[in-house]
């Protein structure tokens, strides 16, 4: 996404980071051509209130992160992603085209955004419109998460959002070969990715508040979520990926992170849906150097997204 600054090579070592409410979530990821990436790395902690950039540059300091390529993501309350039609205008010129096409399409004034796109792949009707991914992040976010990491951080060098994350590990799940969906629990939505083959192909947030008593928090597990509601909802989903782009049926859905939550709803949506339904165990698929590294929470979730981040262009 928002690649601008000079790289530091750590070979095959990438970072991922999340600052988020006060806290730090850092994951360490090597990648080996040919082999499982290994998760060498991760940790959550509070920074410092007193000295917040003192905080951050200890605890980046205490994952070995200083001299890794590193990739910050933003929160969800900084940016939308929008899906909107491709403007048949010079490559040069596209930029503005998404940002006048965004204007009344994003919670924020787009005078006041930092924009980029990724594409969509081609439906299968003929003749049908090509569509872009555009994400729309808050300028004022960007530059805070830039001045923040950046001093702590040599080797940063961009950033994402969480569908792209979450798009990075299923990406390396089996599952994705046929078609894999994912959602991540967040404590006020669920986001769903759909990918196949390391393409993201459905992104969704599906924000349940108005019938689901997300703001009860009295119990933690799966009871402040539908599992009706949501299976509906994925299947709706579902259904567009299949007729929309022409694709076999996805068979497997992921939850993550892992923990009590997921694995409460996990065994709910069984009931709900006929599809295959697992909690994300990182052990399962990835080489995990500390056996307590289960990544229980949203913040350390993403981090290890942005941690597998591709070099590939225009990843």
């Amino acid at each position: 996404m928002f690649a601008a600054f000079k790289k530091v090579r750590w070979e095959g070592v990438r970072a991922g980071i999340v600052l988020a409410d006060g806290i730090l979530a850092v994951a360490l990821v090597r990648r080996v051509a040919g082999g499982k990436p290994e998760l060498l790395e991760s940790m959550s902690q509070p920074l410092l209130t007193a000295d917040p950039q003192a905080s951050l540059r200890t605890g980046l300091d205490r994952a070995g992160v200083a001299n890794a390529r590193t990739c910050a993501v933003l929160n969800p309350d900084e940016y939308q992603v929008v899906q909107v039609e491709s403007p048949e205008v010079l490559p040069s010129e596209l930029r503005a085209a998404i940002r006048w096409r965004l204007r009344d399409a994003i919670g924020f004034s787009v005078d006041e955004a930092a924009i980029d796109i990724f594409a969509v792949p081609e439906p299968a009707r003929q003749g049908a419109q090509k569509m872009l991914f555009a994400v729309a992040a808050r300028d004022t976010a960007v530059q805070r998460l830039v001045g923040s990491v950046k001093p702590a951080a040599r080797g940063f060098d961009a950033i994402d959002v969480p569908e792209l994350a979450l798009r990075n590990i299923t990406a390396q799940l089996p599952q994705d070969q046929k078609g894999v969906a994912m959602i991540a629990l967040h404590d006020q939505f669920v986001q769903l990715v759909i990918t196949r083959q390391g393409t993201l192909y459905v992104t969704r947030r599906i924000d349940l508040r108005r019938a689901l008593p997300f703001g009860d928090r009295s119990q933690n597990d799966s009871t402040d979520i539908d599992a009706g509601a949501l299976a509906l909802e994925l299947q709706r989903s579902l259904d567009y990926y299949e007729s929309h782009y022409d694709k076999t049926p996805v068979g497997d859905l992921i939850i993550a992170p892992c923990n009590d939550r997921a694995a409460s709803l996990a065994e709910a949506l069984r009931q709900e849906s006929s599809l295959r339904v697992a909690v994300l165990d990182i052990r399962e698929h990835f080489v995990v150097s500390r056996s307590g590294e289960l990544l229980t929470d949203w913040n350390e979730v993403m981090a290890f997204g942005a941690a597998l981040r591709s070099d590939a262009p225009g990843d």
